[in-house]
């Protein structure tokens, strides 16, 4: 009965030690499997960042093919996607103004690209058009600039440049001035400024997943009253114009419109950028 009794014993020791040993092989295949699939992963991630740069320079040959080299509002749109590539990487190969010289930057960027370890490119592929990069490489110039034509709380605004007194009375305005000034301040304000905001619309639409619901309503809503703003301002500009025939009592409703609108833009912009440390 000892007998049996001793190999029962030793028969359920063998077969816990054979499930220990199995356990432990289970475990090592688990975590041999999880590496590989970790691996398949990381390789997946650098991949995809790699795909970007090929989609890059598809783009600037289909800018440059007609001309030999790009018109400045495709330069814009180019600089931008450029730029949102390189910071997830956090390369110094920033454009800043085309050099003539992109071929080479599109060189140097994939010489980075190709150089990058696995880890690098998974934490570069997750940066990858981040609200705050896609903001300072597509939009943040962008708005900045039309803010400054819209800032009619400045003595350079376009408006403000046309010395006249609001009621009119003055014999002595030299009319076919006030008129030509006019007519070239509209001209000055729907051409860049209107661009810019065109632009600013689409990157935010192209780079929409990158916003919160949140932010891009803020953002979308600042370019809504800077344009109302910019708009106000040429209503009034064409107050001024002689044969306009509009009526000239609406300037100071329109002039404290234009402001209001010009204020709730920059205060957005500022809100935003402050969410993030941005500078610009």
């Amino acid at each position: 009965m000892k007998k049996l009794r001793r190999i029962g014993l030793g028969l359920v020791a063998s077969l816990l030690s054979i499930s220990l040993v199995a356990c432990g092989s289970t475990k090592e295949e688990q975590k041999q499997e999880s590496a590989k699939q970790e691996q398949k992963q990381m390789g997946k991630e650098q991949k995809k960042l790699e795909q970007k740069l090929p989609k890059l320079e598809s783009e600037y040959e289909e800018y440059t093919k007609e001309k030999g080299y790009m018109e400045s509002d495709d330069y814009l749109v180019f600089e931008a996607d450029f730029n949102i590539l390189a910071k997830s990487i956090e390369s110094k190969n920033i454009l800043q103004g085309d050099d003539g010289e992109l071929d080479k930057h599109l060189k140097d960027l994939k010489t980075e690209i190709d150089h990058l370890s696995n880890n690098q490119a998974i934490k570069a592929q997750k940066r990858y058009g981040s609200a705050a990069d896609v903001y300072e490489a597509a939009i943040g110039t962008h708005m900045h600039i039309v803010l400054t034509k819209a800032d009619i709380t400045q003595h350079f605004n376009a408006v403000n440049t046309i010395e006249l007194d609001k009621d009119f009375n003055a014999d002595s305005y030299d009319y076919e001035k006030i008129d030509a000034d006019a007519t070239e301040a509209i001209k000055s304000i729907q051409g860049m400024p209107m661009k810019r905001i065109k632009l600013i619309k689409e990157e935010l639409e192209k780079y929409k997943a990158s916003f919160s619901t949140e932010e891009y309503n803020q953002l979308n809503s600042a370019v809504t009253s800077v344009t109302s703003s910019l708009n106000k301002q040429v209503e009034m500009l064409e107050v001024l114009q002689k044969e306009s025939g509009k009526d000239k009592s609406t300037l100071e409703e329109n002039t404290k419109a234009a402001e209001t609108q010009f204020l709730d833009a920059k205060e957005k912009v500022s809100a935003f950028e402050s969410k993030y440390d941005i500078q610009m």
